[in-house]
């Protein structure tokens, strides 16, 4: 049988981006270093999980578009309605804004997410499998391990919702093909398990890794319980379990306090902000320069992207944000050279983004943390899943609870059943712009792309409608792996 080829199930990878300063890397060759030496030791498993979280963010088949999961927040955001293309100069994310890039097999925007997210597997799998013999304290190993398995878990999370069909609650189980399960550290191709199982490994590893982690981390950067939750919280909003949605959303957001109205205004680029409950800590010696998050998604970062076709927000969702609300302040509706930032040269179309911002007018660096994870989407989470289970009452308590740091004019929703799912959905797009959500909440809602009506570019955007259910939801599997993996079948055309 042929190896399967986007898997890149590799120690080398993970090992290459882990600190340098560990015995084995200065005394082995790379090429042969093996996993027993890898994780030998709780020192040497802790810098080869570093590098896991480390191939987060580096550059996919060369393309500086493609830097890490940062690069798919964005692009799934543009596949949705309220991420518009600002000006007809656009060139980044006209394809995926069209929906033509996802549905061509020999496109690099199918190729990337498969890569990275099976590479971050594929280190985590070595890991899982070597953890239980490192020497070392149990609690580095418990950690550790525990991680590995949250990684798991979450490469596989993003991987089923792109390439599988929605999960639907009223069809258990789910029998449509999801993704190839591979759970030991190898490169064999295999078939394509259903979404029902893809979903109770998902739960299972994350279920596991609870068991294992405290709310204790170095940093902000490697995942902990709080951050676990979360995930299980993501996992049973799309699998539409409202109970333990709410449930784990409350849990991971315990001790974590929402920002106020002035930090809401600092830039979204601080890992230090008090409701960030995981993220990407950018450090001097890991900066992707024209490739990073903040080089596409800020107002004032100096490159082509920012000065000729920045990011604006879909305007009728603008138009229902209050003034009184300090999120209106993240969008200028008719910037001017007084109301609005933006790098020398750059242009200012309507509704133009201010919600992520460096340091400095212009800025020459693109060192911004990137949000992987914030306690306001769990207030949202439970929100929702509370509504959906017909518990008006405690829904709007917290809504309330997070929109009143936004907004102190904002009186209790009074709202029930839909009206008050729609209201809370709202918020969660507002809240939630440019952090990666939207393309996955309309296919996990089973709603329509709708983008008419809105400041869509006609000319750039193309396409305006997609119904719920199209084929045109589901990523293409990627045709390199077809031709490598005679196990696998490829998704409707």
């Amino acid at each position: 049988m042929k190896k399967k080829y986007l898997g890149y199930f590799s120690l080398v990878f993970a090992l290459l981006l882990s600190s340098c300063e560990e015995a084995y890397l200065d005394t082995t060759p790379t090429a042969s270093i093996d996993a027993g030496s890898a994780y030998a030791t709780t020192k040497n498993a802790a810098a080869a999980v570093n590098g896991i979280y480390r191939s987060f963010i580096v550059r996919y088949l060369s393309s500086q578009g493609h830097s890490g999961h940062p690069a798919m927040m964005i692009i799934l955001d543009h596949m949705g309605e309220d991420m518009v293309l600002g000006t007809t100069a656009a060139s980044w994310h006209v394809g995926e804004t069209r929906w033509t890039a996802h549905r061509s097999d020999v496109n690099t925007m199918v190729q990337f997410p498969y890569e990275m997210y099976y590479r971050i597997i594929g280190n985590a799998n070595i890991g899982i499998a070597n953890l239980d013999k490192a020497v070392g304290p149990a609690a580095d190993r418990n950690s550790l391990k525990g991680e590995a398995l949250a990684l798991r878990a979450f490469g596989y999370f993003n991987l089923v919702q792109l390439y599988g069909k929605r999960y639907d609650a009223t069809a258990k189980p789910n029998a449509q093909l999801g993704v190839p399960l591979v759970l030991e550290p190898t490169t064999e191709g295999k078939p394509r398990n259903t979404v029902e199982e893809v979903y109770t490994q998902i739960n299972k590893d994350l279920a596991d890794a609870a068991a294992l982690l405290t709310t204790s981390r170095l940093n902000k950067s490697h995942i902990n319980l709080s951050v676990v939750k979360g995930l299980q919280a993501r996992v049973a909003l799309v699998q539409q379990d409202w109970t333990n949605a709410a449930k784990f959303a409350a849990e991971a957001r315990a001790g974590y306090v929402p920002m106020t109205a002035t930090m809401y205004q600092d830039g979204f680029q601080d890992i230090a902000n008090s409701e960030w409950m995981w993220g990407f800590d950018h450090l001097e010696d890991q900066t992707e320069y024209f490739g990073g998050y903040h080089s596409y998604i800020s107002c004032n970062y100096n490159s082509t992207v920012i000065r000729t076709y920045p990011k604006v927000i879909n305007s009728l969702l603008y138009k229902q944000i209050p003034a009184t609300d300090v999120r209106a302040k993240m969008w200028v509706e008719t910037p001017t050279t007084a109301n609005s930032i933006v790098p020398p040269g750059g242009v200012r179309p309507k509704f133009l983004n201010q919600k992520f911002r460096l340091p400095g007018t212009p800025s020459t660096s693109a060192m911004g943390d990137v949000p992987y994870m914030r306690a306001a989407e769990m207030y949202l989470i439970e929100a929702e899943a509370k509504a959906r289970l017909n518990d008006a009452a405690g829904a709007s308590q917290v809504l309330f609870d997070l929109v009143k740091t936004r907004d102190a004019s904002y009186v209790k929703s009074t709202k029930t059943g839909v009206a008050l799912i729609d209201e809370i959905l709202v918020q969660r797009r507002v809240e939630l712009w440019g952090e990666g959500h939207r393309f996955l909440d309309l296919k996990r809602t089973n709603a329509a792309l709708n983008r008419n009506g809105t400041n869509a570019i006609a000319s750039v955007a193309l396409l305006f409608d997609v119904p719920a259910g199209d084929v045109r939801w589901e990523f293409l599997i990627p045709r390199r792996e077809i031709n490598a993996n005679p196990a696998i079948v490829q998704n409707p055309l």
